[in-house]
């Protein structure tokens, strides 16, 4: 199956952002005050983890111009259940381009916690060899731990958008049948390019990526984003595993 994996530069090292663009981190583009997503458990303002854009290839929303956004709590970590999708400690939904404004987001009066900023400057587009016929046996572990450990280390661990999850427990904790899963968020960010900004960059162990801290979801932890598509905008879900 094709896969996207993002090619990212932290903010920093980029001119001011001017248009909507697709992001880790930060601040989110056009996202009107009123529309920002509040954890039900602390009533705090939740922190952006990734901002997204429709493309009929890699990301379908259904309609030009749709944004996905995806947001989590920050305020106190491990206290709010941002781990549990529809906890109310996150949030994964999607906006059309007429309930954007034109700029950055003002700051919430509460400050949350700001991810670190990386902008996708282009999506790499590759293929794990994994096919149409083998993909639900990503979603029942009996069936997933029987497939072949090499076909098992096809599917990619870091951020991307396509193909089947990386489980770090179980499939089971997947929603149901009518959602469809379209990309995960690894607790780091890679880079293919070595960042102008060194604070908090560090080399991958045995490659020539660089790395940098991003969002928190617990030790070694993947988050998964689930669209279900329905009639009006498709509906979002997102939790998190961890090692």
């Amino acid at each position: 199956m094709r896969y996207f994996i993002p090619n990212l530069k932290l903010s920093p090292d980029l001119p001011p952002q001017e248009k909507l663009e697709e992001k880790l981190g930060g601040l989110p583009w056009g996202l009107k005050p009123e529309q920002y997503p509040i954890c039900s458990h602390c009533g705090g303002s939740q922190s952006l983890l990734a901002q997204f854009v429709h493309n009929p290839e890699r990301l379908d929303l259904g309609k030009l111009g749709r944004t996905l956004l995806v947001f989590q709590c920050n305020h106190n970590p491990g206290e709010c259940p941002t781990w549990e999708g529809g906890s109310g400690a996150n949030a994964c939904f999607v906006l059309d381009p007429d309930e954007l404004s034109d700029g950055l987001t003002p700051m919430p009066a509460d400050s949350p916690p700001i991810e670190p900023e990386a902008r996708i400057v282009d999506w790499l587009a590759q293929d794990d060899g994994i096919s149409l016929d083998q993909v639900s046996a990503f979603y029942a572990d009996e069936q997933r731990w029987n497939l072949p450990d090499e076909m098992r280390d096809r599917v990619y661990t870091e951020t991307k958008l396509g193909s089947v999850p990386e489980w770090v427990q179980s499939s089971s904790e997947a929603p149901g049948e009518r959602w469809i899963f379209i990309g995960q968020l690894s607790s780091s960010y890679k880079f293919f390019q070595k960042p102008a900004t060194q604070n908090g960059i560090y080399i991958y162990p045995s490659s020539q990526h660089w790395v940098c801290d991003g969002p928190n979801f617990g030790d070694a932890g993947i988050g998964y984003i689930f669209l279900r598509h329905q009639s009006g905008k498709p509906g979002g879900w997102f939790f998190w595993q961890c090692g």
